[in-house]
């Protein structure tokens, strides 16, 4: 039975998302989507919800990606899930496989049992099964009560480096870059909590509003992300990319704010970190497009953010049709705003000098639809939490190029750690 949608009206689609986020925890299995009407438009809904397994794909890393568009063509289907950095040593040979910290496999994508859409004027129900079954799950949402625990201790992480050994390790880095050996390399940092116990669902709501949120839970393993970048987007054979270089904070007023905008836009570092990427999303974009359909749409442009501004470049395509998702996946990823240039160089330099795993932190997560149509996210501003664990993991980074001043990367960390300050426990 093919999957139908059911179309109801809340008296509210605030509240309505927001039940819809407590009721979600009754799910072993669940993505929640919160998507942020910022102006990179596109979004499918402004929430979704995707809930229990109907199947799951979990294949071999290896090959994963050769048989993603198979998988998803026999179902015809709905697909959320995930791809983690470490999928990296099954698509470029020579680097390390290094498991998840908190136990997110390489690759991982489930045909929800429930998928729920919510708008401002109404929400639809996909299921496999009668508008009474819909009825029923709707009800049942919207009965379910909204109650913040007492949050009373503030969430504590700390560095993995001190910070004479991060400074130790961008010089090292530097070296590479004037020698010759990359252009750019995006080096992350992991910081870490002592054990605590968390409630993973209100501590996703205490994270900054951003495009591209979702709280995902994977049985005991979950990803509570605030991403403000986009991956990929696939609408038909059109094809569009987002990376993400260049961060400065918001100003206390409106003539700050303006200025510190004024400064991000005229950088130089961040406008050569950024140029470095773009050619390197180009490059990447190359491989699956039609020849001379590679087109950068913006360039540098300043998106404003409650926290920060960020510049962002668009670069479209129009995919070739010899090629197929998992084909678009092998040529991009891991996407160039996480890895710097030339990509197998640097991919070999983070291997070496990021002793951690980034498991998958700076992956991507999202869905396709059955059309073949995708949106998936860049894994950044991320907690990660396992429940045996019982750890909080939170990785930020920054790219480096020949223009960079070791300390002020430093505190470039330090700030995108600051958006967790206010986070209780």
């Amino acid at each position: 039975m093919a999957r139908l949608f059911y179309t109801f009206r809340p008296p509210d689609s605030y509240s309505f998302a927001a039940q819809l986020l407590t009721w979600s925890r009754k799910f072993r299995v669940f993505m929640y989507f919160k998507n942020h009407p910022y102006p990179h438009g596109w979004q499918q809904a402004p929430w979704m919800l995707a809930a229990g397994v109907r199947h799951e794909w979990k294949p071999q890393p290896e090959r994963a990606l050769a048989q993603l568009a198979s998988f998803h063509a026999s179902l015809h289907d709905w697909m959320v899930g995930h791809a983690g950095y470490h999928m990296a040593a099954h698509i470029w040979p020579g680097i390390s496989r290094k498991p998840c910290l908190c136990g997110f496999p390489e690759i991982y994508f489930f045909v929800p049992e429930i998928l729920v859409l919510v708008y401002p004027d109404q929400v639809q129900i996909g299921i496999h099964g009668s508008e009474a079954e819909a009825r029923r799950i709707f009800e049942e949402i919207s009965k379910s009560t909204v109650n913040l625990p007492q949050l009373r201790h503030p969430l504590s992480i700390f560095p993995v480096l001190t910070r004479k050994q991060y400074l130790d390790t961008i010089h090292a880095i530097l070296h590479h870059i004037r020698r010759g050996d990359c252009y750019e390399l995006n080096f992350c940092q992991l910081f870490a909590s002592d054990q605590v116990k968390i409630s993973p669902v209100e501590t996703f709501t205490q994270l900054p509003p951003a495009p591209f949120s979702l709280c995902y839970r994977l049985h005991d393993s979950y990803l509570l992300c605030a991403s403000p970048e986009r991956y990929l987007l696939k609408r038909g054979r059109q094809i569009l990319m987002q990376p993400m270089k260049g961060t400065i904070r918001r100003g206390s007023n409106a003539q700050e704010d303006a200025q510190l905008q004024l400064s991000l836009q005229q950088s130089p570092k961040e406008r050569a970190e950024n140029t470095i990427v773009v050619d390197l999303v180009r490059n990447d974009l190359s491989r699956t497009a039609v020849p001379g359909s590679v087109k950068v749409t913006e360039w540098l442009k300043i998106y404003s953010y409650p926290t920060v501004h960020q510049m962002i470049s668009t670069i479209c395509s129009e995919m070739d049709t010899a090629y197929q998702i998992g084909d678009l996946l092998a040529t991009t990823f891991p996407m160039g705003s996480m890895t710097g240039a030339p990509k197998k160089k640097v991919l070999e330099l983070i291997d070496h000098y990021e002793s951690w795993p980034r498991g998958i932190y700076s992956g991507t997560a999202g869905y396709i639809t059955p059309e073949g149509d995708m949106e998936m996210n860049v894994i950044i501003r991320s907690l990660l939490y396992a429940q045996d664990d019982r750890r909080v993991y939170y990785h930020a980074g920054s790219g480096i190029t020949c223009y960079c001043h070791p300390e002020a990367e430093w505190e470039e960390c330090l700030i995108k750690t600051k958006q967790l300050a206010h986070i209780r426990i």
